[in-house]
């Protein structure tokens, strides 16, 4: 319905803000990330998701689609309300739940308020699947460039995941292309 707002941040409220959008206040409840990066009086680009039931009508919105996009993948999770989502991206930057997702992580989902045991494997089970498809070698930084050679050269994805998980991040920072191929080359089995 409403996919985005751009206006001024008129005010800051614990848990949501109000965007002076074309003269029309719009509350836009966002997660404690996003809260700490915009200030009053400036102007933003808000993505948002606009939520409706029989008893509430709300806009959540979000700095970028990345946020937009996993909080919408953890309200699609049956029991786990827009409320819920907003709880589990605020503490934590998107890159960081996702690695606790795709890692199997339930001890780092747990520490967050209102997120138990149970709701932590389900999140896990749900969504590590979707999250694997959006290519989890971005996690970690790792070029594209390499990642498409050794896919061109027939390697399997998973073969590639694995040997680009144990290269060093100093390693990642220090060598060309060419030098993180050789590398990739020397711990994949050949084809």
């Amino acid at each position: 319905m409403i996919a985005f707002i751009k206006g001024k941040v008129f005010e800051k409220e614990p848990n949501a803000v109000i965007v002076d959008c074309a003269g029309i206040g719009y509350r836009l409840f966002v997660s404690y990330q996003t809260l700490s990066k915009v200030a009053k009086e400036e102007e933003y680009f808000f993505y948002t998701h606009h939520f409706v039931k029989e008893d509430r009508n709300e806009l959540y919105g979000f700095l970028s689609k990345k946020e937009l996009s996993l909080f919408q993948k953890l309200i699609a999770i049956g029991g786990i309300g827009p409320k819920t989502a907003l709880a589990i991206l605020s503490p934590f930057d998107v890159k960081k739940v996702e690695s606790a997702i795709l890692e199997g992580n339930a001890n780092f989902l747990v520490k967050i308020p209102g997120i138990g045991k149970k709701t932590a494997q389900r999140i896990i089970l749900e969504l590590k699947g979707q999250l694997v498809k959006e290519d989890n070698r971005k996690l970690i930084d790792i070029p594209e460039e390499v990642y498409q050679i050794l896919l061109n050269l027939g390697y399997k994805r998973r073969e590639i995941d694995r040997v680009l998980k144990d290269i060093s991040k100093d390693d990642l920072a220090e060598k060309s292309v060419e030098d993180l191929l050789k590398l990739c080359f020397e711990r994949l089995s050949p084809i």
